[in-house]
């Protein structure tokens, strides 16, 4: 056991740890039993690393006090910074994706819900986020759209597909990433997909919330719109779509110009992290999305009218398909 959930257990008088999936961090999760509110979650943070500006365990704890008065997020019980160690709410095991895919009926009515979120997102989180706020001093700008897309290149083309992306895309995601990065003036989850919203009695909680930064008025909406986990009703999109046209106040036409761009910048940099999860940390759970976020790059082009992509991706699906049926590549 780790010396510091042993001094955690101690030191907070919880007992029975038992070790939760977690994400796709470096964070580790132990559901325990509490004396008092009955069961907590235990979250060990790794090391911090001088080679990276950010720190997680720092920036989950002030977007949490940021985020809290106006979106329902996880309630921080007990901090140990020495150890970097936090005690949560126990918020169960349902998220988002569970719950629609137990009670596809409830479907619009969770929408709804997630279109206020987006609506929050866009408007009073991004309207009173102090401007010198660590979280509104980063955005998605070239350097960090780069860094995902030789992401995407390195883990995703060459180690799950096994081989190296067209060149044309190599100079379309330079086009896709300078017309972005002067968008970036929202306050964005970054994450914001079914996996990182729980179900909570007849609410939604968001979590996984400390790489927020600004970003375009749409990447949140793509992230969920065309969700590696989740195939959305065409009366669910438009709903989610109309909340976030609504808050803009941009026109159908607008709103799709740059929801096009974030989409694909955004599914692409998901599937670098799918197969970096699949190929090198061996966690099949991710292996449904990658079928469905090559379909969702494929109705991008096709709403592009960019031929190579729709073949491309087409060709794509064929060499991931394959891939699963034959096992993790690698």
């Amino acid at each position: 056991m780790d010396l510091r959930l042993t001094r955690a257990l101690e030191r907070w008088d919880c007992c029975s740890p038992r070790p939760l999936s977690g994400d796709a961090g470096a964070r580790q999760y132990i559901r325990v039993a509490h004396p008092h509110v009955g069961s907590a979650l235990v979250v060990l943070y790794p090391p911090t690393d001088p080679d990276k500006p950010d720190d997680p365990f720092y920036d989950y704890r002030a977007l949490q006090a940021y985020l809290d008065p106006v979106v329902r997020v996880p309630i921080t019980l007990k901090v140990d910074e020495e150890d970097r160690v936090l005690l949560l709410e126990d918020l169960g095991d349902i998220t988002l994706e569970d719950r629609l895919t137990r009670f596809p009926d409830e479907e619009l009515k969770w929408a709804g819900q997630v279109g206020d979120l987006l609506s929050t997102w866009l408007g009073i989180l991004t309207e009173g986020a102090p401007s010198r706020a660590f979280f509104m001093m980063r955005a998605f700008d070239d350097e960090k759209f780069r860094f995902e897309w030789e992401f995407c290149k390195a883990h995703f083309f060459r180690d799950f597909l096994e081989k190296e992306p067209p060149r044309w895309l190599d100079r379309m995601m330079l086009d896709v990433h300078a017309a972005l990065e002067p968008r970036a003036r929202f306050l964005a989850h970054r994450d914001f997909h079914v996996r990182n919203l729980m179900v909570h009695g007849d609410s939604l909680v968001t979590i996984d919330f400390q790489d927020a930064r600004k970003g375009a008025a749409t990447y949140d909406l793509a992230s969920i719109l065309f969700d590696g986990y989740w195939d959305w009703s065409h009366e669910a999109r438009q709903l989610l779509f109309q909340k976030v046209k609504d808050v803009l106040g941009w026109s159908d036409t607008l709103l799709w110009e740059e929801l096009n761009l974030s989409a694909l910048q955004r599914n692409l940099k998901a599937l670098g992290t799918f197969g970096f999860q699949i190929v090198h940390r061996r966690k099949a759970h991710f292996a449904s999305a990658i079928p469905r976020t090559l379909r969702h790059i494929h109705g991008h082009f096709q709403r592009l009218h960019h031929g190579e992509g729709v073949l491309a991706s087409e060709h794509w699906m064929r060499l991931a398909q394959d891939r699963l049926l034959k096992g993790e590549p690698g």
